[in-house]
Formats: structure tokens, C-alpha cells, sequence
């Protein structure tokens, strides 16, 4: 059954055949005991109100004309006032017209859903026969009976459409907000990807300044202290192939602007005064032996710890206490970084001092995860490779 549901929610003008049909099987004893001109009235407009029905779906305009021509012909031409199940259509159709219609026929709608009653009622009062007297009490009560269906459907339809309507701003605003939001991401990783590229540019231009120093005093020693040659181009090797690793894991990255000369860069041996000197007051252990790394890859340890601590400064609150732990294992460095704050507002880490550093640890063939902490506060922890780096396991 939850099939056929769905299916029929996907085509609601078979729904509404559904309903309509049976209403207007169900009008046709009315239809038969009427006589006069209404007998002969009572047939084309139970056909028309049943077509109106689904009609209302598509066309809710075309379905409120059709609907309000055959009301106002019974009324103006009948002798006597006929009720049928079909006219449950006009209820139906002025939900339509208030919910989706244009905006005439939901105007038009509000003002028939005051003088259709009135004209019916005018039909009764009038007619000889009748039990309905001209007494206020009376006349006021079968108005309100006559008046409360059309005025429900009007009602309920114009509550819809400013349902939709509003639906439909918060989606086009949450779509106004993931556009920015991806155009902001963007602008932050080309950012931090060019701050990424200029600091490249002054550790390879160390690594080139030192092959040129070493190079020219290997050709001045290579004739009077061989060995001093053999070491300085021992230096030249080491040197370009740490340049060589570090290039190529980050081919690709382009520099964002013009750089001034050569200048050292902050690398692990500056992470222990770089968390003394941090406004959170943190703590830092190490564990394994320490090793020389490669300038970029040394970098990125300092830039992750920097930015881990520099977002609990931001979002940790008052009190907001860290611990730093850098772990020295065979194949590779693990920084981790936790604090007792609540952590940046984009926990699942779309902040962009955390698209910074994903940016630096993967251009470093590294790994990062971010995330809240189960009892409190805020972790970063990273894994860095040390490719290329001969040492003992640490114990």
C-alpha cells in the first residue's frame, strides 16, 4: 500500500478523479428528484463541477470559472435552491485558487467566499415554501453554515501558499549560503595554497643558495683538500635530493605573487618556544628521538601546531588549557594537538584555518583528522611521513 500512496501523491489529479467520481454518482438521486428548469440545470453542472475537480490541479483558474458559472446559474435560474454532494468542489477548487492559482482568481475567490452565501441564502429567504424565515438569528446562522466550507478552503489554501513560499526562500537562502560558503572555501584554500607556495619558494631557494656555496668551495678545494671536496659535494647531494622530495610533492602549487629573498622559515626546533610563548597555556611532551626533517615538511608540523592552538585562542572560551604531543616513530612524525575549549564553530572542519592545514598536510603526503573531543573540547592530530630518513626505532 505505501507503493500505491506514493504513487498516487506523484499524480494527484488521479487522486482527485478518485473523489470526484463517487461525489458526482452520488448527486444523481438529487439530480433526478429536481424539476422545473433546475431538473434540466442540475445535470451540466454536476458534469462540470466533477470536471473541475482534477482540473484544478493543472489549470486552477479555468477550474474557478467553471466552478463559479455553474453556482451563480443554479442560484439565478432555478426555482429552488438544490444541494448535491458535488458542490464539494467549490471548497476544493477555492483551496486551489488560494494555493497556486493567479493572483485575480485568488482575489476573486475571498470576495465569492462572502457573496455566494449571501446569494444562496437571498435564494431562501425568498422562495415561497420555505422554511427558513427572514429573523437576524436565523439568516445569520445559515450564512455562517453556507460560508464556513468556502471560507476554510480559501483559507486553508492561502495558508499553504505562504507555506511554500517560505519553504522556498529558506531553500533558496540555504542555496544562496552553500554557494558563498563553497566560493568562500575556495578563496581560502587559493590563499593558503599561495602562503603555501611563497614559503616553498624561500626553502628551496635555501636549498639552492647552499648547493651554490657548496659547489663553488668544492671547485676550490677540489685541487688542494680533496676530502673537503668529497664532503661539500656529499652536502650537494643531500641537499638536492631533499630539494627534489620536496618539489615534487608539491608540484602544482603556484605561487600566488611576488616574494622578496630567501628568509628561514619556523620548522620543529622552533615548536617548544612557539607553545611557551602561545596565549593558551599549554604543555608539550615528546616522545621518540628526534631527527632532522626536510624545511617544508618541518614547517608544516609548526604551521599545524600553531593553527591548532591559535583556533582554541579563538574558540576555546575563558580557561582554555592545551596540550601539545609530538611522537617521533619510524616512518613518520604524529603531532596532536587537544584543548579543553568547544572547538571552532565548524567542528566538522570546514573552518579555513582547517582547510589550511589539510592543505599543508596533504601536499606533505600526510594525514589530518579534526573533530570534537567525546568529553570536551577540540583535537588535531596529524601524521607527517619522514620519506627518506634512515634512524633506529625509538622504544
Amino acid at each position: 500500500m505505501h507503493r500505491v500512496y506514493a504513487w498516487l501523491r506523484r499524480h494527484p489529479v488521479v487522486m482527485t478523479a478518485l473523489v470526484a467520481v463517487p461525489l458526482g454518482l452520488s448527486s444523481i438521486p438529487f439530480a433526478l428528484a429536481a424539476d422545473g428548469v433546475a431538473g434540466v440545470l442540475i445535470w451540466p453542472v454536476t458534469v462540470a463541477l466533477v470536471l473541475a475537480m482534477p482540473l484544478r490541479h493543472r489549470r486552477p483558474g479555468t477550474a474557478y470559472l467553471v466552478v463559479l458559472a455553474a453556482g451563480l446559474t443554479l442560484v439565478a435560474v432555478s426555482e429552488t435552491v438544490v444541494f448535491l454532494p458535488v458542490y464539494l468542489a467549490m471548497p476544493m477548487v477555492l483551496y486551489s485558487v488560494a494555493a497556486q492559482g493567479p493572483g485575480w482568481a485568488r482575489r476573486s475567490g475571498l470576495f465569492w467566499v462572502v457573496a455566494a452565501p449571501t446569494l444562496v441564502l437571498a435564494r431562501l429567504v425568498t422562495t415561497p415554501g420555505t422554511v427558513v424565515g427572514p429573523t437576524p438569528g436565523a439568516v445569520l446562522v445559515l450564512w455562517s453554515v453556507y460560508a464556513a466550507p468556502l471560507a476554510i478552503g480559501w483559507i486553508w489554501g492561502d495558508a499553504t501558499r505562504s507555506r511554500r513560499r517560505w519553504y522556498q526562500q529558506l531553500a533558496e537562502r540555504a542555496d544562496r549560503l552553500e554557494r558563498e560558503r563553497r566560493a568562500l572555501d575556495r578563496a581560502a584554500v587559493a590563499e593558503e595554497r599561495a602562503r603555501i607556495a611563497r614559503e616553498l619558494h624561500d626553502v628551496v631557494a635555501h636549498h639552492v643558495s647552499v648547493i651554490v656555496v657548496q659547489a663553488d668551495g668544492a671547485r676550490y678545494a677540489l685541487s688542494t683538500e680533496p676530502e673537503l671536496a668529497r664532503e661539500a659535494l656529499d652536502t650537494i647531494s643531500a641537499t638536492g635530493r631533499e630539494a627534489l622530495t620536496e618539489l615534487r610533492g608539491l608540484l602544482g602549487v603556484l605561487r600566488g605573487d611576488g616574494g622578496s629573498g630567501p628568509a628561514p622559515q619556523p620548522g620543529v626546533a622552533g615548536i617548544p618556544a612557539l607553545v611557551a610563548d602561545s596565549a593558551v597555556p599549554a604543555a608539550l611532551s615528546v616522545a621518540g628521538r628526534e631527527r632532522p626533517v626536510p624545511g617544508s615538511l618541518g614547517l608544516t608540523a609548526y604551521r599545524v601546531v600553531q593553527e591548532a592552538l591559535t583556533n582554541a585562542l579563538k574558540h576555546g572560551g575563558p580557561g582554555v588549557t592545551a596540550e601539545v604531543r609530538l611522537a617521533w616513530r619510524r616512518s613518520s612524525l604524529v603531532i596532536d594537538v587537544t584543548d579543553t575549549g568547544g572547538g571552532p564553530p565548524a567542528a566538522g572542519g570546514s573552518g579555513h584555518g582547517i582547510i589550511g592545514m589539510r592543505e599543508r598536510v596533504a601536499a606533505a603526503g600526510g594525514r589530518l583528522e579534526t573533530g570534537p573531543r567525546p568529553e570536551r573540547g577540540f583535537r588535531v592530530h596529524a601524521e607527517l611521513p619522514l620519506r627518506g630518513i634512515e634512524h633506529e626505532e625509538s622504544a
